[in-house]
């Protein structure tokens, strides 16, 4: 059984449930699982991430000298996850088909704002942190369903996604104020709390990435047979 289907029932083993918001299709599926792809390279995502801003100090805060490949990792898994998520959509997945392909055109956006974006001169890290803490409300809304029914691993993704974007958001929002107050005064910025928000922030990422990957180990390994109870891809 699928280990989302901890959360709602979504494998095929349990296709009677289709009526059911997060049930599949009562017939047999036309396509395999897209599911497996979405998480392994959100968490790939969400490593480079921690990654770029785990050791990040005042000098490379607002730089792009190490975030080349955090952008095509965004990059990467935006569009693995939107295609992903469609693709569940019209397999009849319900709740992880919403939940990627939320995240998944989210971040289309946030790659689109992290490039194009920023080559505008309106351009302001505070845009960049909105952008961030509006999602908390998606992504808290998406959670419930993790916790009432006790999916431990997608309960921690979810909360280490939420902490990483909120002390991200609350980073870049630190840093513009910090940045703004400094030009009106014509002082140094002080970017201590900056930083130290979207150190957290790294880290919270790392804890995120090692849940998601876990959910795609068991996933892959359902799928595959590895896992007792589980089934090959011959038998989709």
């Amino acid at each position: 059984m699928s280990a989302m289907a901890d959360v709602l029932p979504v494998s095929d083993a349990v296709a009677d449930t289709a009526a059911s918001p997060g049930g599949r299709a009562a017939s047999a599926p036309l396509m395999a699982d897209p599911m497996p792809m979405a998480y392994g390279l959100f968490g790939f995502a969400l490593a480079a991430f921690g990654l770029r801003f785990m050791n990040v100090d005042a000098a490379t805060l607002a730089s792009n000298s190490t975030s080349i490949a955090v952008t095509y990792a965004v990059l990467v898994a935006g569009i693995a996850q939107t295609v992903a998520g469609v693709l569940g959509i019209v397999r009849g997945m319900g709740y992880p088909a919403y939940v990627t392909s939320t995240f998944g055109i989210w971040l289309l956006g946030f790659y689109l704002l992290a490039t194009t974006g920023a080559e505008d001169k309106a351009f302001t890290p505070n845009a960049l942190a909105w952008y961030v803490l509006l999602l908390l409300v998606p992504v808290a809304i998406m959670a419930v369903p993790a916790f009432v029914h006790r999916n431990i691993p997608f309960s921690i993704a979810f909360v280490a996604v939420i902490a990483a974007l909120l002390l991200f958001g609350l980073g870049y929002h630190n840093l513009y104020e910090v940045a703004t107050a400094a030009a009106k005064t014509k002082t140094t910025p002080d970017l201590s709390t900056a930083v130290s928000l979207v150190k957290a922030s790294g880290w919270a990422a790392w804890a995120a990435a090692a849940a998601v990957w876990f959910v795609f180990a068991k996933e892959v390994y359902h799928l595959t047979g590895v896992l007792g109870g589980g089934r090959t891809r011959a038998a989709h």
